[in-house]
C-alpha cells in the first residue's frame, strides 16, 4: 500500500478533495477537524506523519500531551471548532 501524500497546502490538498483531516484524542477522545491547508508543512509530509504530530488542545490545557489518532480526510469539516 503507498503512503498518502498531500501536496503544499494549495495545490495537493484541493486537487485532492479531502482539504480536512478528522483527529481524535487518545486520552479524552474529543474528536476535531483540522483544515490541511492551514497547517505549515513541507511538500513531501505525508498525511498520517502530520496527524501524530497534532495534540488536543482540550488537555494541553490540563498539563497533558497525548497524540491525536487520524480517523480520515474529509471534503468538509464535520465538528465545529471547540474554540470558536
Amino acid at each position: 500500500m503507498s503512503q498518502t501524500n498531500f501536496g503544499d497546502g494549495s495545490k495537493g490538498v484541493s486537487e485532492g478533495g479531502y482539504p480536512w483531516l478528522e483527529i481524535e484524542c487518545s486520552r479524552c477522545t474529543t474528536k476535531r477537524d483540522v483544515d490541511l491547508a492551514a497547517l505549515r508543512h513541507p511538500p513531501s509530509t505525508c498525511v498520517h506523519d502530520l496527524a501524530s504530530r497534532l495534540r488536543c488542545a482540550k488537555c494541553a490545557k490540563a498539563g497533558r500531551r497525548p497524540p491525536a489518532t487520524l480517523l480520515q480526510l474529509s471534503q468538509r469539516a464535520r465538528h465545529p471548532d471547540p474554540e470558536a
